[in-house]
């Protein structure tokens, strides 16, 4: 499935570019991420995740598959599968940079292409776009940052539940307004 993202994060460009070329930052910036290894352009890592009270925690490898400093351009290519369960997951992530408002901001586009099986959830993919839009809003606000992350703590995974319930009060107007991170 298809998924794009838009956003305007308040941070010059070549900031925002230097984030995105570290692979730890990328990690600590996705809730629930986690980038253990680098090598290279190589990485280890995982992301916890959890449903209500159900918590997993998928484990996987990835490469920064390109880098193109001159059009800000970067792709990561990874898989993964559910440490204690039969799921896995292969997601190719693209990012473009574009400098915006004269240098004082800077515009991030974000098409991923994710691939998923065996998972506790089979959504549409118009309904994991809108699901994953809290997510990636504050990853890539995190990504503006200028060390290109927020303090972490132990709940920090990616809640499917709470992004469930933003996706479902949206429908009826009663959109739970995110924390500021």
């Amino acid at each position: 499935m298809k998924l794009t993202h838009d956003q305007i994060l308040d941070a010059p460009i070549d900031d925002v570019w230097a984030n995105f070329m570290d692979l730890y930052r990328i990690g600590q910036a996705f809730p629930g991420a986690e980038v253990t290894e680098v090598e290279g352009d190589d990485f280890v890592g995982n992301i916890r995740a959890k449903l209500g009270p159900l918590r997993m925690t998928f484990v996987g490898e990835g490469t920064m598959t390109e880098r193109d400093t001159a059009v800000r351009r970067a792709r990561i290519e990874a898989t993964g599968r559910e440490q204690h369960g039969f799921g896995n997951a292969n997601i190719a992530i693209t990012v473009h940079l574009s400098d915006h408002a004269a240098g004082q901001s800077t515009r991030v586009l974000v098409s991923t292409d994710l691939g998923l099986v065996g998972l506790p959830m089979d959504f549409g993919s118009a309904i994991v776009q809108r699901a994953s839009d809290p997510s990636v809003e504050r990853f890539l606000t995190r990504m503006g940052s200028p060390d290109g992350a927020a303090p972490r703590d132990d709940d920090d995974a990616f809640d499917i539940a709470r992004t469930a319930a933003d996706l479902l009060g949206s429908f009826t107007g009663r959109r739970r307004r995110p924390k500021k991170t």
